[in-house]
């Protein structure tokens, strides 16, 4: 409305690999179910709430002349790159993270000795341990359907690598046929696997960069501006 730009969050279906992008533009987030959607509470841990912040204060003192004295302007490339540091550095800790917890995960069934587990099938030939934050290949799971339950027998643990794989030695539930349309594997698989909003250890999050926002607004701001002032 007033012509300057924030750092939005968005994702365009919940279809699977549609990730949540970062760009300038507000566009809708699919999975908070939102027309647009944006960081700004946690300016002391996260860079690009600050950022956005600082936009929505120079929008609240100077209203429409607000893209003239904003720290970041329309097409701003210092904006772009904020969003692509941001971009490696929340990419990278939420690796570390993945990583930390699975690490304890797997210490976890070793210093138990637990061999076996109850698990959720969550795409082909992956599960989900039920009761841990463990994701798993398991060999029998191919063309079980979303949310099957079944008996995992675990493999070797790699400690190194943090590769862990399973066979599936017993079905829990009746098998059921997966809905018309949304066979095991298919689109809707992924429809958890979105953003929630805050802090998710998913993968890389593209960056939506927008050049063809016209500058006329803010250009006809700067011809009034005098005017105004006078």
């Amino acid at each position: 409305e007033h012509g300057v730009p924030g750092i939005y969050r968005s994702q365009a279906s919940m279809a699977p690999g549609v990730k949540v992008r970062m760009g300038t533009k507000a566009l809708p987030h699919a999975g908070l179910g939102v027309k647009s959607y944006a960081w700004c509470t946690s300016p002391l841990r996260r860079y690009t709430d600050l950022v956005n912040q600082w936009q929505i204060i120079a929008v609240t003192q100077h209203g429409r002349s607000a893209a003239l004295v904003a720290p970041f302007k329309p097409k701003d490339a210092d904006l772009f790159s904020v969003i692509s540091c941001f971009d490696a550095a929340y990419s990278a800790y939420n690796g570390f993270q993945s990583s930390i917890e699975r690490y304890w995960t797997l210490k976890y069934l070793q210093q138990n000795n637990i061999t076996e587990l109850s698990a959720t099938s969550i795409k082909d030939n992956l599960v989900r341990v039920d009761d841990l934050p463990l994701v798993l290949p398991a060999l029998g799971a191919q063309g079980l359907a979303r949310g099957a339950r079944v008996r995992v027998r675990l493999g070797a643990i790699d400690e190194i690598t943090l590769d862990v794989s399973g066979t599936v030695i017993e079905r829990l539930d009746e098998p059921t046929q997966a809905a018309p349309g949304n066979p095991a594997g298919g689109p809707g698989d992924d429809a958890d696997d979105g953003d929630d909003g805050d802090d998710v250890a998913a993968g890389p999050i593209s960056i939506a960069v927008d050049v063809s926002e016209p500058a006329a607004d803010a250009q006809a701001q700067t011809h009034a501006l005098p005017a105004a002032a006078g």
